[in-house]
């Protein structure tokens, strides 16, 4: 039987191609030539040319020859392709020095390239995990709610199909992770060795922990605060701790990961997680998607990566007190302030509305963020003398929350989506962490976690205001600086030479305005603004810089935007920052001299400098 089946398949086979070759002769004929169609392909490259938007991209793989490998439909490749905007983060010097050095060049682009076709739902269900890249790094793979986290960048647009992968499109550059030099010391030893860490030495050897750290056949992850983030809660708490090992060392404890060397990359895949630590306390591992930085309890990791001979160190900017209770004083809130000696003024403002009373309150927990003597003084002279009994009450429950929150609560809170928080007035106010400086407002925390029977105080160098009352506006933007030209006329002749005042008067539609003054205008270099003012093509932009569209960000909005970028009506992002010396507000390097003008279509800022870079 099997014979018959093979000989029925030959048969048929011969017939077959006798049968093509027929068809075949006759195609070809001089009186029936056959035309054959060229087959037409979309590889990687020319789908990421054709869209435009990649650029930067496109130079740097003709720069290092990856453009043909991307082009070989032979293959399959899957691409995390940097916008260029995504490569401008780097910045144009380190673009041009990157496209000079082909070799880094070229390690860079195949981390970001995985040598087979993976499509966002594959890439989703692998979340938590690292895979290996082309250039044989691995990166981790995470979800920030619906987003698809590549290591600490977005996937923005998925599953762009060609004939040879897949392109995902992302919001910043990956850059690999770098090589690891064999270390010759251990955690202890290297964090002796570097000088940043004494605190943190002294903290060790204090809890005999440094005998620990230095066992060559252990391994660990130390997450280490640095000496600044140590100063941040205070000499007089630190000296504390080192009289209490016991409670010192469950602190200490919660920095370290006993059993394995928790790399970077690991930590991008874990983002998100809880993890236990040796004090079996949990901690979060995290990924701030606003600034692109791994974080640990709310702390930034502000450096990665370093290896010792029996374990991982990543450096962080503040430290992790978590669930462990600091002892306190049996003095209350009130009475920590006075014997202080720095709060003078604050002590007698709280005198003088009853508020001593309640912070003094042994049965309740509040928190309070504590102006001292030298930032009531930076006050106008006589604001609080003008104050009603009612508006000082305001002002000074507006630096109360009720309940104890930590420094490193508070900056998890800081580092968090909702980083607005209700204070005791029934106001908002926000929490920012830039700089390894933790802010409320416009008010940096010196000291934090300054502890009484019933709360926490954390000292800040500036007064904190609570935002006025909006009345119902009756202008909208142009009105409002048409209304104002003692101040704005030159910015009003500046929006009617580029035609946007239709645009900025439109009643159904909403902006955010920073407004520059007349003065900011005078600051300017006379002939670069005579040059401005005649090129209506660079002042529109100029001037969309300084407008956000479609939203009205509020001054408090603002402070919670502190250390991050806003995208701009002209496309350009612009900082956001707090000085941490005046408490006001900085746009693209502009002071905020006025904040929350409300209009009928959004919300005016006074700024004192034209955004020109």
């Amino acid at each position: 039987m099997n014979n018959i089946k093979s000989i029925f398949i030959i048969v048929t086979s011969i017939f077959l191609l006798q049968a093509c070759n027929s068809d075949d002769k006759s195609n070809t004929t001089p009186d029936n030539p056959m035309t054959l169609e060229p087959v037409s392909h979309t590889s990687i490259v020319d789908a990421a040319v054709s869209d435009g938007n990649f650029t930067t991209l496109v130079a740097a793989l003709q720069a290092t020859g990856l453009d043909a490998t991307l082009d070989n439909i032979a293959n399959t490749y899957t691409v995390f392709a940097p916008t260029d905007d995504a490569f401008a983060l780097l910045g144009q010097e380190t673009i041009d020095a990157l496209l000079a050095d082909t070799d880094t060049l070229s390690d860079i682009l195949t981390y970001h390239v995985i040598g087979s076709e993976v499509d966002a739902a594959t890439a989703i269900s692998l979340a938590g995990t690292t895979v290996e890249m082309v250039n044989g790094d691995s990166i981790g793979l995470s979800l920030d709610g619906d987003n698809l986290l590549i290591n600490t960048v977005t996937v923005t647009t998925a599953d762009i199909q060609t004939d040879n992968g897949i392109i995902h499109v992302i919001d910043a550059v990956l850059l690999p992770p770098a090589d690891m030099i064999e270390p010759t010391m251990n955690i202890v030893e290297t964090a002796v060795a570097n000088g940043s860490f004494t605190t943190l030495v002294a903290a060790l050897q204090a809890t005999d922990l440094d005998m620990v750290l230095a066992d060559e056949s252990s391994s660990f992850t130390v997450f280490a605060p640095t000496d600044d983030a140590f100063s941040l809660i205070g000499e007089e708490t630190i000296t504390m701790l080192l009289a209490d090992t016991d409670l010192l060392s469950s602190i200490l404890l919660q920095h370290v990961i006993i059993g394995s060397a928790v790399d970077s990359v690991t930590a991008y895949s874990l983002n998100g997680a809880m993890v236990e630590t040796a004090s079996m306390a949990e901690i979060s591992l995290s990924i701030n998607t606003a600034t692109d930085m791994l974080t640990f309890g709310g702390a930034n990791i502000v450096m990665k990566d370093i290896y010792t001979t029996n374990g991982i160190i990543h450096v962080i900017d503040a430290v992790i007190v978590g669930d462990v209770e600091l002892p306190a004083p049996p003095m209350s809130l009130v009475d920590v302030a006075s014997a202080n000696g720095s709060f003078t003024t604050l002590v007698a403002a709280l005198e003088s509305t009853g508020l001593d009373v309640t912070l003094a309150d042994l049965d309740s927990n509040y928190t309070v963020f504590a102006p001292t003597d030298d930032a009531f003084a930076k006050l106008p002279a006589g604001t609080l003398e003008s104050l009603t009994a009612e508006q000082l009450t305001n002002i000074l429950l507006y630096h109360v929350l009720p309940g104890k929150v930590m420094a490193d609560g508070a900056i998890s809170v800081a580092q968090s989506d909702s980083n607005m928080i209700e204070v005791a007035n029934g106001d908002m106010v926000s929490l920012s962490f830039a700089n390894s400086t933790l802010f409320i407002n416009g008010a940096k925390v010196s000291t934090a976690d300054v502890m009484a029977e019933n709360g926490v105080i954390h000292v800040i160098d500036n007064v904190i205001l609570p935002p006025t009352m909006m009345e119902t506006p009756t202008q909208n933007i142009v009105d409002v600086a048409l209304a104002d030209p003692d101040n704005f006329s030159t910015l009003v002749t500046a929006l009617t030479a580029a035609d946007l005042v239709t645009t900025l008067a439109d009643e159904d539609a909403t902006f955010t305005v920073f407004a520059p003054t007349n003065a900011a205008f005078d600051a300017v270099d006379p002939d670069a603004l005579s040059a401005l003012l005649a090129d209506t093509d660079m002042l529109t932009n100029v001037l969309l810089t300084h407008v956000v569209g479609g939203t009205a960000i509020s001054a408090l909005d603002a402070y919670a935007a502190n250390g991050k970028m806003l995208t701009t009506a002209s496309g350009k992002m612009i900082n956001v920052m707090v000085d941490e010396d005046t408490g006001l507000l900085i746009i693209g390097g502009a002071n905020v001299i006025i904040s929350d003008i409300y209009t009928t279509n959004g919300v005016i800022h006074v700024i004192d400098t034209v955004i020109l870079e």
